[in-house]
Parts: C-alpha cells; sequence; structure tokens
C-alpha cells in the first residue's frame, strides 16, 4: 500500500526516475532478502572454529556447521532448534566418541539435521547413549552416517516423535543398532543395519514405521518389538531380513502381531539422502508447505512491476 501511494505522488508530479528508482530499489531490497538470514559456520583445522561443539554454541536457528575431513574427539550436545551439522566427506569426517557418552546427543530440541559423518566408539552407561541420540526431541532428520563400534549406533529415545532416519550405515553396535524407546511415529528407512547385537529393538514404542531397510547378520535377533504397534512395512514394501528363507510375512520376536508383511528377497540398494537444511526444513514444516524462497518474491516482484507499468500508461 505505501509503494503504491509513493507511485501515485510521483505519477502527478511525472517524475518517470523516480518510479523507477522505486523498482530497482524494491528489487534490490527482496534480494538482501533472500540471501539474509542462515549462515554457515565453518570447523576444521586453520576455520573459524577449532570444534563442533564451539560451533554448535555459536550457531543461530537455521544456521549450517560445515565440519571438514579430520577427527574429531568430542561428544556434542544439541540444545537449539534449526541448526545443522553437516561433514563435507562422511568418511572422513570423523566424531569418536571417546566411549565416554553420545558422538551427537539431539537434547530437548527441534528441527535439526545430522548428515555426512562416521561416528564412532560412542556410548557409556547412559540408557539413551549413542552414537546419535534423539532425547525428548521432534522433527529431526539423522541421515547418510556412517555408524560403527558404538554402544548402540541410533537411539530415539523418551517421547522423541516425528523424526526421520534414513541413508545411513549402522554396524557392529554392541547393542542396538537402532533403539526406539517411548517414542512414536518416526520414520526409518532406506538403512543399512548389519552385525549389530539387535538389528531394531522396539520398547514401548508404537506407530512407528520401519520400511525398505536391510537387516543383514545381526546376532541375536535381526528386530524385537514389544508392543506389536508399529509398522514394519509401509503397506507395500517392506525389509530385507538376511534370515528370511521362505514367502510369507516375517514375524518379529516379541509379541505375535509385530510382522513385515511384504519382506523382500534382495537387500535394498541405499540410496544418498538428498537433505535440506535446518532452516528451510523447519519453514516447510511451519506453513505446511514448501516456503516460496527467493525465487517466489522475485517472481511477485516481476508480476507487480508488469501490472504498475500498465497502470502508469493509462
Amino acid at each position: 500500500m505505501q509503494i503504491f501511494l509513493m507511485l501515485k505522488v510521483f505519477k502527478s508530479a511525472g517524475d518517470v526516475t523516480n518510479y523507477k528508482i522505486i523498482l530497482v530499489s524494491i528489487f534490490f531490497i527482496l534480494l538482501s532478502i533472500g540471501y539474509a538470514g542462515a549462515e554457515t559456520l565453518t570447523v576444521g583445522q586453520g576455520k573459524a572454529y577449532a570444534t563442533i561443539q564451539s560451533a554448535v554454541n555459536a550457531a543461530n536457528p537455521g544456521d549450517v556447521v560445515s565440519v571438514d575431513e579430520g577427527v574429531y574427539s568430542e561428544n556434542v550436545v544439541i540444545k537449539k532448534n534449526g541448526i545443522s551439522i553437516m561433514g563435507k566427506n562422511r568418511e572422513k569426517t570423523i566424531i569418536d566418541g571417546k566411549k565416554a557418552s553420545s558422538g551427537i546427543k539431539i537434547d530437548q530440541t527441534n528441527n535439526v539435521t545430522v548428515s555426512d559423518l562416521t561416528i564412532r566408539n560412542s556410548g557409556a552407561s547412559g540408557k539413551s547413549d549413542a552414537g546419535v541420540t534423539i532425547f525428548s526431541a521432534h522433527n529431526n532428520r539423522v541421515s547418510n552416517l556412517i555408524l560403527t563400534s558404538n554402544l548402540i549406533g541410533i537411539s530415539i529415545y523418551s517421547e522423541s516423535n516425528n523424526n526421520v532416519v534414513s541413508g545411513n550405515s549402522i554396524r557392529s553396535s554392541i547393542d542396538d543398532g537402532i533403539l526406539i524407546y517411548s517414542s512414536s511415529n518416526n520414520k526409518i528407512f532406506n538403512n543399512n543395519i548389519q552385525e549389530n547385537k539387535i538389528g531394531i529393538y522396539a520398547d514401548a514404542a508404537r506407530t512407528n514405521t520401519i520400511y525398505s531397510n536391510n537387516f543383514i547378520d545381526n546376532t541375536n535377533e535381526q528386530a524385537y518389538d514389544n508392543s506389536g504397534l508399529n509398522s514394519w512395512d509401509d503397506g507395500r514394501t517392506g525389509n530385507y531380513w538376511s534370515t528370511h528363507k521362505t514367502s510369507g510375512a516375517y514375524t518379529i520376536s516379541g509379541v505375535p502381531k509385530a510382522k513385515d508383511n511384504y519382506p523382500l528377497s534382495s537387500p535394498v540398494t541405499i540410496r544418498y539422502e538428498i537433505v535440506p537444511d535446518s532452516g528451510q526444513k523447519k519453514a516447510t514444516e511451519e506453513t505446511g508447505r514448501s516456503s516460496p524462497g527467493f525465487e517466489g518474491l522475485v517472481v511477485v516482484l516481476i508480476i507487480a512491476s508488469v501490472v504498475l507499468i500498465k497502470r502508469w500508461k493509462k
């Protein structure tokens, strides 16, 4: 409304130059809005931050913590909403948990993304300790990780709901590849879960959806579910079980109604997951649809400019 009033004044004054200046000014204002906001905080030798934790402490919602290749002996705790931790190379960007506690703990916070890291040697005596622990936290994403030689690979613990775990290699855990404890509505798909004591342990968990994963040579149990209220397929596609040699449903240990109704006959090819940064993810979840972003603003500006020019010529 203010822009239209300004244009009306300039039109009455016959000042075409000022009219053009306004349009150019609007464009550059929108341009600055499009690029303002999230920052990238770089971790590594000779970078702004020497440790992942120091970068996390300095981050604001929407920021990305970008971690260079190297070995980081840390136990990172995230207590801020809407940040991303992303490694440069998941095979060479390594967090070593020193068997002290979780490699990364997403602690009572939401809309966090963790991607492209190796996490090893995590977990001590804490019940929720893991390579990555999601603790009383919602709408987080854990993708494209290599989790090896941890107490538990990934722990989804204590009313942690609506999280996504995908694109990970989880192997050689002392206990569970993935522990889901008292948590609901999480999606676990496109993961390789191999040579753990138990592949997935679902304890007092319900309405979680687990499909398109490989369960290979987990030593005690491929999976365990003591509620029978989780879905071990998505209604069309189940999981690959290396111990399933017959046709028909695959029964999960725990209660009789825990079943994969559509077990796969061959292993899934685990694909790399394209993940949004947490700022984009948060905008999508808050609006219920994708944010139009800078491109959308440009389109609006172009349409507005055309309308104004037509009015000007009348």
